[in-house]
């Protein structure tokens, strides 16, 4: 089996065969009726740099060879009219552009979906390419230009099979061949419309001739080399809305201007024109923008639908789904690059590629309050989001917004529950702590005096009355110890004077930082219904720490502390004074105390700090569920 050249060789091989025919269309110029010679030279030496980058960023692939193949038939025109027999060169220049090169554009795509109708539409191009080829030989001008025809249908046909088969990169790949053989089409058409009126001479003709056959080359180029390098799909609408918008206004003005004729008699005067065109101008943008709505879902997909969209969110949203899956719903229905959830700075979720400078922002708000911001990635070529999918995102932004709100409290909740823990565990390590350094020695000791008096009562009675005189002393230490203890876990004043008292008890000691006493006014119901335990301690500690705050930090000598309760089954625990604080004041270790206590048995609290004063308000339900 014979290897094949290296591509370095074949594109050496190349350049030599391009040098070669320049030399030889300057050594032997063409004829005024050879001009197919000229526009065969250029259109090879764009292939060959077509050859030549290809193969530079892509390596050897089954289109770069299809491009040098043509290159090499096409370069081969000059080539023969040196020599004399250009008759020679017809056959491969045909085939050149009937079958190498169209082979080419359907190999763009390497991964190659199984198709039969691809390769039924690959055969027929080479088989109506060899039909032209036979047609250029005998002059039979009917049948190349049918053969012609069947080429470029089978090739239509290739090209759609492709799309529907392709996606991303290769799709796009599609698209710049859809958008080379259209532009060549249509530069084809201008040129036979403006050569009718305006002749181009030699080599003028030929050389404009030559550079819209190479449209579809370079389109072909473009694809393998950077698919990306300038999104297809802006390029194909803008040049599609372009191309109907002046058919359309072309087609209005002569439509109106045939029935004036019509009915007149006569062309439109000097002073009908004008208002032709200024009511065409004003009708420009609506039809432009409902020209744009249908490329934009030919090109970018379907327009958004806000049922489609609604159900398919809400079973996210049922379903207890993470954020990151409500926006990959969302991005796959508008058909937008990417989406953004974000609260104040921080990116929640994401989904897809979001440009900062490229977006439309919509905040989100629950119950009045603004709870984050949805931030969409407008289309390629969009600067703004299309009318179906902002009326689908002005319709999704409630219950989105209303599922991040509990989303956060969710977060809330669990945060708290965790501080709950960690409060529980910190407070049995300082039982065991207390009980370990403090109880444990003593208790110990105690053990061992009472084993040393048992020992000293039958020898030496009087120390051992003295060593229980010593015992009874650390009994005693014991006892207060314990009651240390059992009243850090809950104030004995509570049981024995009930909150209202034990508060009064607690706060009516203190003082203020200059050493003046604090009056504290109580004010509460004459009789409290019975709480549960935690309740009343967490009323009791919140109250005495936010009258000590006041103690600490401000300038007054009244406080105000009241007690109610409420319609809602909850008690509300309210403390204020009424001056400035005599230094910045901060929440610390107090009010985070608080908060954690309140939050333990399902309460809120809050606190307001103003120039009038300072007030803490605990809400503490009146029974806990359990």
């Amino acid at each position: 089996m014979t290897a094949r050249p290296p591509a370095a060789l074949r594109g050496a091989a190349l350049a030599a065969v391009a040098g070669t025919a320049l030399a030889a269309l300057w050594w032997a110029p063409p004829s005024p009726s050879e001009q197919w010679v000229l526009w065969a030279l250029v259109v090879g030496l764009g292939l060959t740099a077509s050859y030549t980058l290809v193969t530079a960023r892509r390596g050897a692939s089954a289109a770069s060879r299809l491009l040098g193949l043509s290159a090499a038939a096409l370069l081969s025109a000059p080539l023969a009219a040196a020599a004399g027999v250009p008759d020679l060169a017809v056959v491969p220049v045909v085939l050149a552009s009937t079958v190498t090169v169209p082979l080419a554009a359907l190999r763009v795509v390497e991964a190659r979906p199984v198709s039969r109708t691809l390769r039924w539409a690959e055969a027929s191009i080479a088989v109506c390419g060899a039909g032209c080829a036979a047609a250029s030989r005998t002059g039979g001008e009917p049948a190349l230009i049918a053969a012609g025809v069947a080429s470029g249908t089978a090739m239509c046909a290739g090209t759609w099979v492709l799309f529907e088969l392709t996606s991303g990169d290769d799709r796009r790949r599609v698209l710049w061949l859809v958008l080379g053989a259209a532009g060549t089409t249509l530069a084809g058409m201008l040129l036979f419309a403006v050569d009718n009126s305006l002749t181009l001479g030699f080599p003028a003709g030929v050389l404009t001739v030559g550079a819209v056959s190479l449209l579809l080359p370079g389109a072909i180029t473009v694809a393998l080399v950077a698919p990306r390098a300038v999104d297809v799909r802006v390029v194909m609408r803008g040049a599609a809305v372009l191309i109907v918008m002046l058919a359309l206004s072309a087609a209005v003005y002569e439509g109106i201007a045939a029935v004036w004729e019509m009915t007149v008699g006569a062309r439109p005067d000097k002073g009908v024109p004008p208002l032709l065109a200024a009511a065409i101008a004003a009708g420009y943008q609506p039809v432009r923008r409902h020209v744009e709505a249908v490329m934009d879902e030919m090109l970018f997909g379907r327009s958004a639908d806000a049922v489609e969209t609604l159900t398919r969110l809400g079973t996210d949203l049922t379903a207890g789904a993470p954020p990151p899956l409500w926006l990959h719903t969302l991005r796959t229905t508008l058909g937008v690059p990417g989406i953004e959830l974000r609260q104040e700075d921080t990116v929640v979720a994401t989904a897809g590629a979001v440009d900062a400078n490229h977006v439309q922002v919509t905040a989100l708000r629950a119950d009045g309050e603004k709870v984050g911001d949805l931030v969409v990635g407008l289309p390629p070529g969009h600067l703004r989001l299309p009318r179906a999918a902002a009326a689908v995102l002005d319709l999704v932004a409630a219950p989105l917004a209303q599922a991040l709100h509990a989303a956060r409290l969710s977060e809330q909740l669990r945060l708290s529950r965790g501080r709950t823990v960690t409060a529980l565990e910190e407070e049995r390590r300082r039982m065991r702590r207390d009980l370990h350094d403090g109880l444990g020695p003593t208790l110990t000791g105690i053990a061992y005096t009472a084993d040393a008096v048992v020992n000293l009562i039958a020898t030496d009675p009087e120390h051992a009355v003295e060593t229980l005189r010593a015992l009874r002393a650390d009994v005693g230490d014991t006892i207060t110890e314990i009651r240390r203890i059992v009243y850090g876990l809950r104030p004995r004043a509570l049981d024995e004077l009930g909150l209202v008292e034990a508060i009064r008890q607690r706060t009516a000691p203190l003082r203020v930082a200059d050493g003046r006493p604090l009056t504290v006014t109580v004010d509460a119901p004459e009789r409290l219904p019975q709480l549960p335990a935690a309740v009343e301690v967490a009323a009791y500690r919140v109250a005495v720490e936010a009258v000590t705050n006041i103690a600490r930090h401000a300038a007054v000598t009244t406080a105000t502390l009241t007690l109610e309760l409420l319609g809602s089954g909850r008690l509300r625990v309210t403390v204020a004074d009424s001056g400035r604080c005599a230094e910045p004041w901060t929440p610390g270790v107090g009010i985070q105390s608080m908060h954690e206590r309140v939050e333990q048995i399902g309460g809120t609290l809050s606190v307001r700090t103003d120039p009038e004063g300072a007030t803490i308000t605990a809400e503490l339900p009146l029974s806990i569920p359990e």
